[in-house]
């Protein structure tokens, strides 16, 4: 798989025949190959995980569908799929299925072509520091709930959340995924441009276990290989 992290939330997943466009909000969406089935994914209507802009793609690329959780304003239609927590769907030849999010919408497990991929959207570990204490746990909760579904599933790629503003607790989130799902590669998102966050990670007690599994994001446009 080639992986283009594009900005924020936004990758982009190209495999043999199937090209997989996460989150996009900004930034230079990679060339898609005229032969390849496209399947533009946005989990949620915040601005920084939907973008109407994806809606030009139809003009290059033909064979194209749009995966939106159902607060996204836009209509179901051919090229459409509205989408909403806990579903299961086979969409082309791809099958999503979704968790919900303890922020706003949902979060994607896609499979295709045999590989498994997960995309946060916003659905996290989400504690902030001064806020009541019943309101975290509550987050807490909600996440650890959606997490355990994905239990004894075999994820090859996963797009986890590294969110500098939550200050001490950034790292909750992807450390309890990492500990109870074990997935095979990792990509932080959700860093609001601080690139850095993901080696100071990966050079700390806390995620220092998991080099070689969690990439480093060093700049938007970057390529990798998994």
């Amino acid at each position: 798989m080639k992986v283009t992290f594009i900005e924020h939330s936004g990758f982009c997943v190209e495999l043999e025949h199937t090209v997989l466009l996460f989150d996009y909000y900004k930034g230079e969406i990679p060339d898609m190959p005229e032969d390849k089935e496209l399947y533009v994914f946005a989990s949620h209507s915040h601005h920084d995980h939907f973008n109407p802009k994806i809606f030009e793609l139809e003009k290059t690329c033909k064979k194209i569908h749009y995966i939106l959780s159902e607060d996204i304003p836009a209509k179901a239609s051919e090229k459409i799929t509205k989408i909403g927590e806990h579903e299961n769907k086979t969409i082309g030849s791809i099958r999503v299925e979704t968790l919900k999010s303890n922020d706003e919408g949902v979060a994607f497990l896609v499979t295709a072509e045999g590989k498994t991929i997960y995309h946060a959207g916003d659905l996290n570990w989400w504690y902030w520091n001064g806020e009541p204490e019943d309101d975290n746990e509550y987050m807490i909760r909600t996440y650890k709930e959606e997490v355990e579904r994905l239990k004894g599933r075999d994820i090859d790629l996963a797009f986890l959340l590294l969110d500098p503003r939550q200050e001490d607790k950034y790292c909750k989130g992807i450390n309890y995924f990492m500990e109870e799902i074990h997935p095979k590669a990792v990509f932080p998102m959700h860093a609001f441009g601080e690139y850095k966050i993901s080696r100071h990670y990966l050079n700390c007690d806390d995620g220092r276990a998991y080099q070689g599994i969690v990439r480093q994001i060093t700049r938007a446009g970057e390529e990798f290989t998994v």
